[in-house]
């Protein structure tokens, strides 16, 4: 979509009846509030309005206390706008992106069978040339990456000796006579036609498991079954913190492209795929950087090429409530995810990615096939499609009005014009929790009515979501007229 915004549903316009909606000669306080004055408001239209419950034909006048509900129903919520005194392009956020990348182990696999490049040198092929496009300029960019691995611990191991106190070490089993892998501890849980507990191993040319290690998967030159080495279990870092510091600091492109592309040039993949730890950090960190810049919108992005194998939790459930709470959080953090996957493993891949996307209010993930023709370009593809998905729905409270530069926060309105010219007042609701689940809304990230001096304007999921289907339409800001809230 282009970076003026999206639009409200037409379709919800005309039936918004909880939504307020008249340019009323007293000042309608958001989100409930009141200045304790009473007044009288009128406003003509072909639909009708109403306020405090008198509707009239045509065009209608009522009477109430600011501090009442001031219902409105109509189909264009501010007809002519002659009240407003001020319009403003709604002014978009700058946008902060807080990186946490997959380097585990597996990010050194070919991108396919006939290929000769990793996942992992596609991967930063495609963060490189994302930072350093002139599109990107403006935007701001920071990375970690998972797992963090405690130092001088080996990176296999036979004995738990060998793990320097961050053992035991994990040799994988399986039970030998079954079709998958069966993971097992003892002889005792193969029973029923398992076999026996043996060790599990790898093919050397096709790839696949196989058990015991020793015999031969195929008759393909150097086709033995290799054993798969063991991991000493506190190899790899669980601790939020460790994942909250960045590697990469977040700070505007293009002056932040040359520390991210270094710092991707010398990192190379090791260990499993601890995605709570290192989600749970990145929110963290995505936090502290919004409350310190409140007038930025920060977001989570996980890219990774597994599910979760280690660090509590490891469901997809108990990580995706961490970006949950992100997304319902103060401030609130969104979580994009972009997956790589083999086309084996894409279907359950995007269910799972999905559940993280949509906990973190993304929607769905965007999940790369290694067999696509170009990873690189598949990948930078969705890395753009989070850019431009990142900048709607959240604006700059304008910095100047009428009445001697300052604002009114409760004569402020949302409206948008759709490509087609059509305009729309979007309601005014008291926070994120408020949110209408049928008519979406706006709301402040401080309440004016309870001192707070509001500096963002934040559009709800359903009117977000709505915008975004319309890549031609505009947002502005208009000043003067009676907030319109939404009452429900």
């Amino acid at each position: 979509m282009s970076s003026a915004g999206g639009v409200v549903n037409i379709g919800l316009v005309a039936g918004m009846a909880g939504v307020l909606a008249a340019c009323a000669a007293t000042k309608q306080r958001p989100s409930g509030g009141g200045d304790g004055a009473a007044g009288t408001g009128s406003q003509a239209g072909s639909s009708g309005a109403a306020r405090d419950g008198g509707i009239g034909s045509g065009g209608a006048t009522g009477s109430g206390t600011a501090d009442g509900p001031g219902r409105v129903i109509g189909a264009d919520a501010l007809g002519d706008a002659a009240c407003a005194t001020a319009t403003q392009r709604a002014e978009q956020l700058p946008l902060d992106i807080y990186v946490m990348m997959d380097s585990s182990g597996s990010m050194l696999d070919l991108v396919s069978t006939t290929a000769t490049t990793t996942k992992w040198a596609a991967v930063r092929e495609a963060l490189i040339a994302f930072v350093q496009d002139p599109q990107s300029a403006g935007i701001g960019v920071g990375l970690q990456y998972f797992p963090l691995v405690q130092p001088g611990v080996p990176e296999t191991c036979e004995t738990a000796a060998e793990c320097a106190g961050f053992g035991p070490c994990d040799i994988l089993r399986t039970c030998s006579m079954t079709p998958t892998v069966t993971a097992c501890a003892s002889n005792g849980d193969c029973r029923g036609g398992g076999g026996t507990c043996v060790r599990l191993g790898v093919c050397g040319a096709t790839g696949g498991y196989c058990a015991p290690p020793g015999g031969a998967c195929s008759t393909a030159a150097n086709d033995q079954c290799l054993a798969i080495a063991g991991y000493c279990v506190a190899r790899d870092k669980c601790d939020v913190p460790s994942y909250t510091a960045p590697a990469v600091e977040v700070a505007p492109l293009p002056g932040a492209a040359a520390a991210l592309v270094s710092s991707l040039n010398q990192h190379m993949p090791d260990g499993l795929t601890p995605t709570a730890a290192a989600l749970a950090g990145a929110v963290a960190h995505a936090q502290a950087l919004a409350r310190a810049n409140p007038t930025h919108k920060v977001v989570v992005l996980l890219a990774t090429d597994g599910l979760p194998s280690e660090c509590t939790p490891t469901d997809i459930a108990g990580v995706a409530a961490i970006a949950a709470t992100a997304h319902t959080g103060n401030p609130a953090i969104s979580t994009y995810v972009i997956g790589v996957f083999a086309p084996v493993d894409m279907a359950a891949a995007q269910a799972n990615l999905d559940a993280l996307a949509s906990a973190g209010g993304t929607g769905r993930a965007f999940i790369v096939g290694t067999n696509s023709q170009n990873v690189t370009q598949s990948f930078i593809a969705a890395l753009n499609a989070v850019r431009t998905s990142s900048l709607a729905c959240q604006y700059a409270v304008p910095g100047a009005a009428g009445d001697g530069g300052q604002v009114d926060y409760f004569s402020v309105n949302v409206q948008f014009t759709s490509g087609a010219g059509q305009t729309v007042t979007v309601g005014n609701v008291k926070n994120r929790a408020a949110c209408s689940a049928t008519q979406g809304g706006w709301y402040y990230d401080a309440d004016p009515a309870a001192g707070g001096t509001p500096q963002t304007i934040s559009i709800c999921d359903t009117s977000c979501a709505q915008m975004r289907a319309d890549p031609q339409g505009r947002v502005d800001v208009l000043l003067g007229c009676t907030t319109i809230i939404i009452v429900e």
